[in-house]
């Protein structure tokens, strides 16, 4: 029986102090806290404690204790025990230091295949981050040149905007301009309006500025349109930019950990830097490198591919905008040129209406002057074969009175020449009338005048030109007369200075001018048919009173035997073309 045994059987008489069963177990406890060298020390002295206890205090032990054949045995068993744990103690160093060698080994082992991941991951991580600062780089130019262009197409698309809306306001005016003036047209006043107008297929530039107006208001939407989408675009692009910023950001955090400053380098120069890097096996480099977030990578490089594509879509929808604000102008273009066409086709309706007018009014003002030189003719004559009349009336009564055989001679002579007077009487009502109808002419012109005078608003060259027709119209003097000044051709000249057909009031004012004008024509050439008929009669009466007053002087001559002619009668007869 060993001596751990032997102390169990007899521990219920031996004290707690020195119950080295309990003392070992309790020390093993610790055994995996203990280094293994320390417990075999420990576990020696304790035992040679106990037995040294033992030697020195026999009395206080089992009898089993006083046994020295027994002690002899347990201190044989102790020694061997002690010897086989300097033996366990022995293998367990040498093992140890096999352990610590293989650990070493290890540890080296681990330490070069963390070096050759770390080299691994920085090789990967550095070719993803120089593809992400060569992206960069290219990302950064693409965006810088769609901004810029997206700058210039934001003010091309503002300009077309603005210019669309002015081209519309024009356009519109112009509309409403030419629907007016063709309304006027189409009114009973303006005969020659109506017959140009259909001739020239008025109704079609009607048409044609409607067309305008609705492809100016096209134009406007469409360009408003455009710079909406414009705006979109911007703020996409301003979207990107930000995006690149937060790459531009984590690039400068990383850049120098590669030797390269993030985003001013290309692909080629970033790779060759992190190369330079991994052969010099720079450790501490290599491991900053490797220990990048590659999922940061990953995502910044997404990141950039994302910016570069949307960037590409970007630019396709500026291509589109850039097309469409193109198409804008191409059709405001369009549509003005259609409005000024039309306006043209109007101005010149306007000018070839007054310029007929204005022709029909002065043939009928000239033709008026004539018969007013006829009825002043008339009148002279007229007042001529009165005096005549009155001469010859005093020299029959005179014979009368000189012989009593003339008294039935006077009589019968006086009758004669009572006659002429009677149709000379005739003449002066219808010379009267003449001078009437005259007077009604020159009141008529006068009061267009001053009509004329008072519009001035927008048309006051288109007046003036009136007024100056009818300065001269209304002059009593022949010879102030210029057929010049009432001329067609000048006043048609005249209208060319009405040069903004938007400007619906001048334009109005004008048309109403030439209304006034083909009024006055109208009236004018009323006035020069009862002209001719007062002519007529005129002649008619005048050709009686010749004839009555030849008769007369005929008989006075023939009945007195006094052949004696009048100086002022032989003019008289030499006029009419008879002789004495």
């Amino acid at each position: 029986m060993n001596v751990k045994v032997k102390l169990d059987q007899c521990g219920e008489h031996c004290t707690e102090k020195y119950n080295i069963s309990k003392t070992l177990d309790n020390y093993a406890q610790n055994m995996e806290n203990t280094d293994l060298t320390q417990w075999k020390n420990n576990t020696l002295r304790i035992l040679r404690e106990t037995y040294n206890e033992i030697n020195s205090n026999k009395a206080k032990y089992h009898p089993v204790f006083h046994n020295d054949e027994k002690l002899k045995e347990v201190e044989k068993a102790v020694a061997e025990v002690v010897e086989r744990l300097n033996v366990a103690v022995q293998n367990f160093e040498s093992l140890l230091i096999s352990v610590n060698d293989v650990k070493g080994k290890l540890e080296a082992a681990s330490r070069k295949v963390n070096e050759a991941n770390d080299t691994m991951l920085a090789s990967a991580n550095g070719k993803i981050f120089c593809e992400i600062v060569g992206g960069f780089l290219k990302t950064g130019e693409k965006l810088r040149a769609v901004e810029e262009s997206v700058t210039n197409e934001k003010q091309d698309a503002s300009g077309v905007v603005t210019d669309s809306e002015q081209v519309r306001a024009e356009v519109t005016a112009v509309d409403k301009v030419v629907k007016d003036v063709l309304a006027q047209f189409q009114q009973g006043h303006l005969t020659l309006a109506r017959k140009f107008s259909i001739a020239n297929n008025l109704d079609g530039v009607a048409s044609s500025a409607t067309k305008s107006s609705a492809d100016a208001n096209a134009s406007v939407r469409s360009a408003t349109e455009a710079s909406t989408i414009v705006n979109k675009i911007q703020q996409d692009v301003i979207t990107q930019s930000e995006l690149l910023e937060r790459v531009r950001t984590e690039m400068t955090k990383m850049g120098d950990a590669t030797g390269s400053n993030g985003g001013k380098v290309t692909f080629g120069a970033c790779n060759d830097s992190v190369q330079r890097i991994l052969k010099n096996k720079s450790s501490d480099a290599i491991r900053r490198i490797a220990e990048f977030n590659t999922t940061l990578l990953r995502e910044l490089n997404n990141t950039l591919q994302e910016i570069s594509s949307t960037t590409g879509m970007i630019g396709s929808n500026l291509s589109g905008v850039n097309k469409q604000v193109q198409e804008v102008k191409s059709s405001a273009r369009e549509a003005s040129l259609r409005a000024k066409q039309a306006t043209d086709n109007v101005k010149e309706a306007i000018v070839k209406v007054l310029s007929g007018v204005a022709t029909k009014l002065c043939a009928a003002l000239s033709e008026l002057r004539v018969l007013h030189d006829k009825s002043e003719a008339f009148s002279a004559h007229a007042a001529h074969a009165q005096k005549n009349i009155s001469e010859w009336l005093l020299r029959v009564d005179a014979a009368a009175k000189e012989s009593d055989a003339l008294v039935y001679l006077a009589t019968s002579v006086e009758d004669a020449f009572a006659t002429a007077g009677k149709q000379l009487a005739v003449l002066k009502r219808v010379l009267h009338r003449a001078d009437e109808q005259r007077g009604k002419v020159v009141g008529e012109l006068a009061a267009s005048a001053v009509v004329a005078e008072r519009s001035r608003n927008g048309a006051a060259q288109v007046n003036k030109t009136l007024r100056d027709v009818l300065a001269n119209i209304t002059s009593r003097v022949s010879a102030t007369f210029s057929k010049d000044v009432c001329n067609g051709s000048l006043m048609s000249e005249s209208l060319k200075l009405l040069s903004d057909m938007t400007d619906h009031t001048a334009v109005m004012s004008s048309l109403k001018v030439v209304v006034q004008l083909n009024r006055l024509a109208d009236s004018m050439e009323g006035q020069v048919l009862k002209g001719r008929r007062l002519m007529r009669v005129a002649g008619a009466s005048s050709a009686q009173v010749d004839a009555a007053l030849e008769e007369a002087i005929g008989m006075a001559r023939e009945r007195s035997g006094k052949p004696q002619c009048p100086a002022l009668y032989r003019q008289l007869l030499g006029a009419l073309g008879l002789h004495w």
